[in-house]
């Protein structure tokens, strides 16, 4: 059970902020986590909503990569909603079964390739003290993606980021028949 109730019926916000409600549903079709707690306060529902959705459907950033950098935040923050809702689109976008595996375990990036661990190395290096990427991984990831794309995703580790946050704050757990992430 969440902390705080879930608000996913249009009438439960103020009429004057209903349009982000409007806009919620409009991106996905529903109000489900973190959403539907994120709506007590419905200007930040919907700000969050339009960074993840900007990762998540505006973003031409490679799949693979992308759910490899999801999947290591959730890790990262023991976020079990996250770690349910992405481990099984990293699989679908190509990240091998023992990626995800050696993630989830906490063993990676060792037996990493080297078109991941530098992925999985930034996103590391930057969420555990003391929060600095080392100039190697840095280098490595700006040669290879260009700085557009690095900012890009540093702003979707970011975004991943602060959802897990509010999903681990509201204890919002793994779906019913998900992928559990061994927290502890």
């Amino acid at each position: 059970m969440p902390r705080i109730p879930e608000l996913t019926e249009r009438e439960a916000i103020p009429e004057d902020q209903r349009h982000h409600y409007d806009s919620i549903m409009a991106s996905r079709k529903r109000i489900g986590a973190p959403y539907a707690n994120l709506l007590h306060c419905p200007d930040l529902a919907a700000r969050t909503a339009h960074l993840v959705g900007y990762s998540l459907f505006t973003s031409d950033f490679p799949r693979r990569e992308k759910e490899l950098v999801i999947c290591t935040v959730a890790r990262e923050m023991d976020c079990v909603y996250e770690w349910a809702a992405h481990s099984g689109h990293a699989l679908d976008a190509g990240v091998r079964e023992e990626v995800v595996a050696a993630i989830r375990d906490g063993k990676a990036p060792e037996g990493l390739n080297e078109d991941e661990a530098p992925f999985v190395r930034y996103v590391q290096e930057l969420l555990r003290p003391p929060h600095r990427v080392t100039e190697g991984t840095f280098a490595t990831l700006r040669e290879r993606l260009g700085d557009q794309r690095l900012a890009e995703l540093t702003g979707i580790v970011g975004g991943y980021v602060g959802l897990a946050c509010s999903l681990n704050a509201f204890e919002i757990g793994a779906p019913e028949g998900m992928p559990v992430l061994p927290t502890g």
